[in-house]
């Protein structure tokens, strides 16, 4: 009874640690399918059973299920063959498996020494190659950054150069309006001047010319500016109502404005400076007529009666004299 009790428990050992070494097989093969798939680099969650031993590399977890399979081989050969009777063949059969376990260790060995040296290889090479990722990296930023340096140094000497060619087309610009206004001031002095009036002006045309005067003058048949300074002063006063020197400074304002360049304004300063005909004016002298003209104007512009603007230069003074003379 106790041989068969003891027998049904060394049955019951061997079975247990055979099917332990298979599970153990099974993580074997698990951990070379996940080496061949993913690489030397992937984490499993080693667990035997249900109880969880944590995250490994899956290179460890070869290694590990492989001595526990090979242990665990070993502790089920050792029961299986536990209480046999002592044959040299059965020894010799373990010797040989004791051998086949030792050189198995040793391949296992070989193994994870050439795995660790192939993954240190791997390392390096990686290190190498990214060493040299690093080197172009920072090459084609050196160069990107020397191109961007000369793009913006050839943007700064493009802007200056721009503000320059600006510079000189508004310096010419301001040539051309200097010189577009010095040709209009040549045209003006060489086109010839026009006159306010002529001998076949109406006599409307004449500023200061009343209507009620205009209309006298008319009945005596003068019905133009050339009749009008060609009648006697003293007729015109005995056949209207005028005043005598009204009807000549009017005759010497007529006889000034067909002098080209004089308008109403300057024909009345003249008579107010005693210029009272174009002769008169051809003998004048530029300087002192202008300085004549000048105080007769400032009376006039602090009464409110003429702007500054319109006090003629002693250049018009000078171009009327001209224009004046035969």
């Amino acid at each position: 009874m106790s041989a068969k009790r003891t027998k049904g428990t060394k049955g019951t050992r061997v079975w247990i640690f055979a099917f332990i070494s298979f599970l153990a097989g099974v993580n074997v093969f698990n951990a070379v399918m996940l080496q061949t798939l993913w690489g030397s680099d992937f984490v499993v969650e080693f667990s035997i059973m249900d109880l969880k031993l944590g995250n490994v590399n899956v290179v460890v977890y070869f290694l590990v299920s492989a001595i526990a399979m090979l242990l665990l081989l070993g502790l089920t050969f050792f029961f299986i063959f536990q209480g046999f009777p002592v044959d040299s063949d059965v020894l010799h059969k373990l010797s040989k498996l004791e051998s086949n376990l030792a050189l198995n260790a040793k391949m296992l060995e070989n193994m994870q020494m050439g795995f660790f040296r192939r993954l240190e290889n791997n390392e390096k090479a990686a290190d190498q190659a990214l060493q040299k990722m690093n080197t172009r990296l920072d090459e084609a930023m050196k160069e990107t950054t020397d191109a961007l340096e000369k793009q913006s140094q050839t943007l700064k000497d493009a802007e200056k150069e721009n503000q320059k060619n600006t510079d000189i087309i508004m310096k010419q610009a301001s040539e051309v309006t200097n010189v577009r206004k010095h040709v209009v001031k040549l045209e003006k002095a060489l086109s010839p001047a026009k006159t306010k009036l002529t001998s076949k002006s109406r006599l409307e045309a004449l500023k200061g010319l009343r209507p009620r005067l205009t209309k006298e003058l008319r009945n005596m048949g003068i019905t133009n500016v050339g009749q009008f300074l060609t009648t006697d002063p003293s007729v015109i006063v005995q056949k209207t109502s005028e005043l005598h020197e009204a009807v000549t400074n009017l005759q010497a304002q007529a006889q000034l404005l067909m002098v080209p360049g004089i308008d109403n304004n300057n024909a009345e300063l003249l008579v107010k400076a005693g210029v009272t005909s174009r002769k008169e004016l051809a003998d004048q002298d530029p300087v002192q007529l202008c300085r004549a003209i000048s105080n007769i104007a400032n009376d006039y512009m602090e009464k409110g009666k003429m702007s500054a603007n319109r006090i003629p230069t002693v250049d018009d003074v000078w171009s009327w004299i001209q224009s004046a003379k035969p």
